[in-house]
């Protein structure tokens, strides 16, 4: 058995950071700010294949070179909100704040206006509606019954929001449908809708990782200023275990113009797509 070189294994978890390509700083990602939230299995791969010379008729290999580098970073992400389903699809944007509402008046068919109150969700101080812009013109809105989760109506304010704690909200363009209906204390979200598999969406980002190793905190910190996404999004549905989005992203190599024109780039240059700084 070989002796034990040095403290420096690998059992933990890691936190992967993300930010649109050359708009943020990928050195200075927080994970306040810029963290995918609970991810698992998050890996860095470098991939290469060998381009040989053979020779005579045994095919003996005289010469061969390494080609095909590449690298990839997968993790499985599990917090389905607006903002991991947009940047799973390379969508750079930037969701709005999600709001909740109860119904302080009963939605009858054919109804074309709402009468909503604030419901924040639990420990989501920023999903209160307190004004009438959290509820601009063109908002989606998710009306729900309390009590039976599954009926649904998706409508859209065809106004701006009026009064104050109840707000009034215009839904002329979306009315209530026949043979629907919704009672006092019924909810009503103010959501994003995002596009599903947009053949516009192929933002790029840049990703920072940053983990420990298993004894005295030991950083491991991957910066990429350059990836694009390959695959992500994953809506699954399971009665039996928790599901998340697969992601799998492409570092790319930057240009001589990209490297110069972002902070500390000649750090990362113009021949490897990212670096990785180990504290061991």
């Amino acid at each position: 058995m070989a002796d034990v070189q040095k403290s420096a294994f690998s059992l933990t978890s890691a936190t992967l950071m993300m930010a649109p390509a050359f708009t943020t700083d990928v050195f200075s990602l927080r994970p306040d700010l810029h963290s995918v939230g609970m991810s698992s299995e998050v890996n860095v791969t470098v991939d290469s294949s060998v381009t040989s010379l053979l020779n005579g008729v045994a095919q003996s290999v005289v010469d061969s070179k390494r080609t095909g580098v590449s690298a990839s970073i997968t993790a499985n992400v599990y917090e389905m909100t607006a903002m991991k389903m947009m940047r799973s699809q390379a969508l750079a944007g930037n969701p709005i704040t999600m709001k909740r509402g109860v119904l302080s008046a009963a939605l009858a068919s054919g109804a074309v206006s709402l009468s909503v109150n604030s419901s924040p969700v639990p420990g989501e101080t920023t999903s209160a509606i307190t004004q009438v812009t959290d509820i601009p013109a063109g908002s989606t809105l998710l009306i729900q019954r309390a009590n039976q989760p599954d009926y649904m109506f998706i409508a859209t304010s065809s106004g701006v929001a009026t009064g104050t704690a109840p707000y009034t909200v215009p839904i002329a363009s979306a009315a209530i449908p026949t043979g629907m209906t919704f009672a006092v204390g019924d909810l009503v979200w103010v959501v994003d809708d995002i596009p599903i598999a947009s053949i516009d969406s192929d933002d790029t980002f840049g990703v920072k990782i940053v983990g420990t190793l298993s004894q005295f905190n030991r950083p491991i910190v991957a910066v990429f200023p350059k990836v694009r996404v390959a695959k992500g999004f994953q809506l699954s549905f399971n009665e039996t275990q928790y599901t998340s989005m697969p992601w799998e992203l492409a570092p790319l190599l930057l240009s001589a113009s990209e490297v110069a024109s972002i902070n500390r780039g000649t750090e990362i240059g113009t021949r490897a797509p990212g670096v990785v700084y180990v504290g061991a």
